[in-house]
């Protein structure tokens, strides 16, 4: 049975934190940047060479190396190579949000240079003599089946052909005993295949003669056949290599277009961000005092407080605006008095380095002092958050929004309290948005706007559960 998209999200990225995942990527993701598939990329050498159609890919390429006058395994790999080259490798939103996720070993069957292209820090791994050096990189990517050079030529000949595949672990013993070994010691996951890639039989091949405890299954990503020309007799194909995949200890995600796979990983690369909120809001009043600040936003700040003391595991970031401010203050005098106050889980950050800021009337966590600006800055310290908090706040709480939203960071509103959070909140009213790579409860989102104070904070901390992912999800 295939498993949800929260499901895969939790499942490989625990793998990720764990550092225990790999990946293994398919011509899917080269598709999406423009380059041929392997039908496409044969047909005009099948073409020449007479070569019916048939579902062996691998096979119509070693006919048309038997054919000399025609085509000949020189023809073949120099008509790939111009194909391959003619296409620009500008890497696609998937393959950058793999660069942010922290996996060592990026397996791949594809000759382009869009993964180095797009991991420039990885080492690239391209024949039997290199493989030794994937244990010495914090980062590398194996080539199995060839690679193009950055000057337009192969630094690796290409696996292209029947034979080719038939002797891959007779020609290529260390990177296939390393693949086996990978396999067997980390959480692999599968992405860019489908049962019509001729690649698809390694996947088959690795979970056949290896399998895997039912606890630590690997994942792959696959779209089902759900066009209007797919027959029942096709769909029940795909359905039973699904199982058989389950039988063989590979779980299937499925994605109904190729186009949720850059969702599908920016969920991922959430996920394994650091458990950090960002807090932002204000009284939104023109040069308002502290005082002022305190009895507008003070009861919100509180009882958001209260809900966050026990979360010690959660980092606390703002910009030392006045709801950030007032709600790390409470936090920080709450837990000194219990005894559990740590520091470095509060910080503040800072704008400017030639004027300090006024001393507040209490230290409390850790100060980050910095030049960038505050467009800058913000999104800079978002990037590595998994939620904002807001409470009341005006314009500048509004483009701090809007800056989260654009980083897929999960917005939760303390919308009673009024203001840019109230805005929020009532927009997203009649379809709350996703938070944690599932569902938000509509009676929750609601619940947010009420003018009690602690029913309201104790609406956003389930909600700010679900976005730091301690919620399981269920598959």
């Amino acid at each position: 049975m295939p498993i949800s998209h929260s499901a895969f999200v939790e499942m490989y990225g625990k793998a990720i934190l764990s550092g225990n995942a790999a990946v293994f990527v398919g011509a899917g993701l080269s598709r999406a940047a423009g380059y041929p598939d392997w039908a496409a990329l044969l047909a005009p050498m099948q073409s020449r060479c007479s070569i019916p159609d048939h579902h062996d890919l691998p096979l119509v390429a070693e006919y048309i190396t038997l054919d000399p006058a025609n085509g000949g395994r020189d023809a073949l790999v120099t008509h790939i190579l111009t194909a391959i080259t003619a296409v620009l490798p500008v890497p696609t939103p998937s393959h950058q949000i793999l660069q942010k996720l922290a996996i060592k070993e990026i397996w791949t069957t594809n000759y382009d240079r869009l993964l180095e292209t797009a991991i420039p820090e990885a080492v690239v791994i391209g024949g039997e003599g290199a493989t030794h050096e994937i244990a010495s990189h914090l980062r590398a990517i194996i080539k199995m089946h060839g690679s193009v050079g950055a000057v337009g030529t192969w630094e690796q000949q290409p696996v292209i052909t029947r034979t080719d595949y038939e002797r891959y672990e007779l020609d290529h013993p260390r990177t296939w005993t390393v693949l086996r070994s990978s396999y067997m010691s980390r959480t692999m996951l599968f992405l860019g295949f489908s049962f019509s890639d001729p690649n698809i039989e390694i996947l088959l091949r690795l979970a056949r003669t290896l399998g895997t405890a039912s606890d630590d299954r690997h994942i792959a990503v696959m779209k089902p056949p759900n066009g209007p020309t797919d027959t029942d007799d096709v769909r029940r194909i795909h359905q039973l290599r699904v199982m058989d995949l389950e039988n063989s200890g590979i779980t299937v995600c499925e994605i109904q277009d190729h186009s949720e796979i850059p969702n599908l990983l920016a969920d991922l690369a959430l996920r394994t961000r650091p458990p950090r909120l960002f807090i932002a809001g204000s009284s939104n009043l023109p040069d308002a005092t502290a005082e002022q600040d305190e009895g507008i936003l003070g009861p919100w700040c509180a009882a958001v407080a209260a809900t966050l003391v026990d979360e010690s595991g959660w980092e606390i970031h703002s910009l030392r605006g006045p709801a950030g401010w007032l709600t790390s203050r409470d936090v920080a005098r709450t837990r000194l008095k219990e005894g559990n106050y740590d520091p470095s889980q509060i910080v503040l950050h800072f704008r400017g380095k030639s004027a300090p800021p006024d001393a507040p009337p209490e230290r409390v966590g850790t100060s980050i002092y910095t030049d960038l600006s505050r467009e800058q800055l913000v999104p800079d310290v978002l990037e590595d958050c998994r939620a904002l908090l807001a409470i009341r706040g005006g314009g500048r709480t509004a483009e701090e929004i809007r800056w989260a939203s654009d980083r897929r960071v999960a917005v939760i509103p303390v919308a009673a309290s009024g203001g840019a959070a109230f805005e929020y909140w009532e927009a997203n009213l009649a379809a709350p948005p996703d938070i944690g790579s599932r569902r938000t409860d509509k009676s929750t989102w609601e619940l947010l706007n009420d003018s009690d104070p602690g029913i309201a904070a104790r609406a956003a901390k389930k909600l700010l559960e679900q976005a730091m992912y301690k919620t399981p999800s269920a598959s």
